[in-house]
């Protein structure tokens, strides 16, 4: 999850090509991650995160600039998804990016000092940069989970999709905001305000400091929302009974909570009280127009189902030269994993009947959120020792209503 916020406005964008084509952008899709292949100046092919919460395209691998000898014009200052440590980054202009059939000029970037997201340990991919909204917020934005592309339309062209429920969104600085209902538990609905973030691995986001009737749930447990600038972002998770967004109704959502009191003026975060990420995005083919102010969400065969929810306690990341090592990142004390003496650091060999070489973060994933009660057996090596383990999937969570 990141968002980048800016000491000044330095990155604008280039008005859409004159032509009336729409050009189709296939994307792979990694542990709830849109992963955009695109070429880096003419020559070099890079993978980049596709963020509609990133005012700007950030390149996140300084040793791609120095070795492309990009010029910097001047140092700008971010503040990251921590809302607190401040980090260097480089403007850079007039570089061209070539995403499929797009063909893109005289695009503005930041180089980032250091890379501190980390995208390749969750994604288990090469990820060299963040696509943000200075590229394709002059089009009409599709992304469609279910064939795994993205669209961009000219806005001149564009015909509003049929059998969709069309909601008013906020466009501010690039980036798109929406309204919406939620149901905590024990109280009545509430309308908050939301950052449509394609940036965000999570269901959603909330800042529980942004509203006073915005309650952490009684029943939390601390959870890693992941990696942004300045390292590891930290919380809990909890579960809201339900969400509506416009005509749909979303039950038993994980929510994670971050508080950000003290930390940077609200005015600046646009008065939002978090973000609706791709877990929940993923069950909409999602268009963004920009420029009309308005969302279209047509659900897809997912947007019925129960959300993922980890039930072993584990954070895994992939890790080695060629991100096929699965290292165990963290432990949930009093998890069913804990209790079965899996600790940090082991490297997994097996779970169940599948070795590593069979595995990959989406499916370690997807066996650590099936059904409570499903046995789970894993190898892993501890200090050149292969140790066999095995536990319960348990619900970590449980809902209040």
């Amino acid at each position: 999850m990141l968002f980048l916020l800016l000491q000044a406005s330095v990155i604008s964008a280039e008005p859409p090509p004159s032509n009336s084509r729409v050009f189709e952008i296939p994307f792979e899709y990694k542990n709830h991650f849109i992963l955009i292949k695109l070429v880096f100046e003419k020559r070099l092919p890079l993978t980049f995160i596709f963020d509609t919460g990133a005012e700007t395209t950030l390149l996140t691998s300084i040793e791609v600039a120095s070795a492309m000898s990009l010029s910097y014009e001047r140092e700008i200052q971010i503040v990251g998804a921590d809302l607190e440590m401040e980090l260097r980054a480089f403007l850079v202009r007039d570089v061209h990016l070539k995403l499929n059939e797009l063909s893109l000029d005289r695009q503005s970037i930041l180089v980032l000092e250091e890379d501190v997201f980390h995208f390749n340990e969750y994604t288990g991919e090469e990820i060299h940069g963040i696509l943000g909204a200075n590229v394709f917020r002059r089009f009409v934005v599709e992304i469609d989970f279910e064939k795994r592309v993205i669209r961009l339309i000219s806005p001149n062209d564009f015909v509003p999709p049929k059998k969709t429920q069309r909601l008013p969104i906020e466009v501010h600085r690039g980036k798109p905001y929406l309204k919406t209902v939620i149901k905590p538990a024990n109280k009545p609905e509430m309308e908050i305000k939301l950052l449509l973030d394609s940036g965000a691995g999570l269901a959603m986001l909330l800042h529980p400091d942004s509203n006073p009737d915005l309650d952490i749930p009684e029943k939390v447990v601390p959870g890693n929302i992941g990696m942004g600038l300045g390292g590891d972002l930290v919380g809990v998770v909890g579960i809201i009974p339900r969400l509506y967004i416009g005509e749909s109704e979303l039950r038993e959502v994980p929510v994670h909570f971050q508080e950000i009191a003290n930390r940077i003026d609200s005015v600046f975060l646009n008065q939002r009280n978090g973000i609706l990420g791709n877990q929940i995005l993923e069950r909409y083919t999602v268009t963004l127009d920009y420029f009309r102010g308005y969302l279209y969400l047509a659900p897809n065969r997912k947007a019925k189902k129960s959300f993922p929810i980890d039930k072993t306690g584990l954070v895994v990341i992939a890790s080695g030269p060629d991100l096929n090592t699965f290292l165990v990142h963290a432990v949930l004390n009093g998890s069913p994993a804990q209790e079965a003496g899996i600790k940090p650091g082991d490297v997994i060999l097996r779970i169940n009947y599948a070795s590593f070489r069979l595995l990959d973060i989406d499916n370690i994933y997807h066996i650590f959120s099936r059904r409570a009660g499903k046995k789970i057996r894993m190898k892993v090596e501890r200090n050149g020792e292969k140790i066999k383990l095995q536990f319960r999937l348990e619900p970590l969570l449980e809902i209040k209503r």
